[in-house]
């Protein structure tokens, strides 16, 4: 999914303007997103990415696998393994830290 204005600072993710997106940001398992967020943060890194998801469960049923690119097109990346639902962090520095496009994957991969 991608966006030409982005997600800005202080923003949640919406697709159709619903913010809720466990229907679509699906993978293997049970694993899904229920909702992702950019904020500012204090200390060594300015933004946060956090994602409230649930990894897939069952033995053996590996990560879901997520990737965001800012504005200035550094992507930075985050598995998420775990069954439980809790919400897991991205944090970086960038001038241009409007999220503009982001995926996901049943398996690892590179940009």
């Amino acid at each position: 999914m991608s966006s030409a204005r982005g997600m800005q600072p202080n923003e949640a993710a919406a697709i159709d303007g619903n913010t809720d997106l466990s229907t679509c940001m699906i993978a293997n398992g049970g694993a899904k997103v229920y909702g992702i967020t950019l904020t500012g943060s204090p200390g060594i890194y300015d933004y946060v990415v956090n994602v409230d998801a649930q990894g897939p469960s069952g033995f053996g049923s590996g990560s879901m696998y997520l990737a965001f690119t800012d504005q200035s097109g550094d992507t930075y990346y985050l598995s998420i393994y775990s069954s439980s639902r809790s919400v897991h962090t991205v944090r970086y520095n960038s001038q241009q830290p409007a999220i503009v496009k982001m995926w996901w994957s049943d398996y690892s991969f590179d940009v």
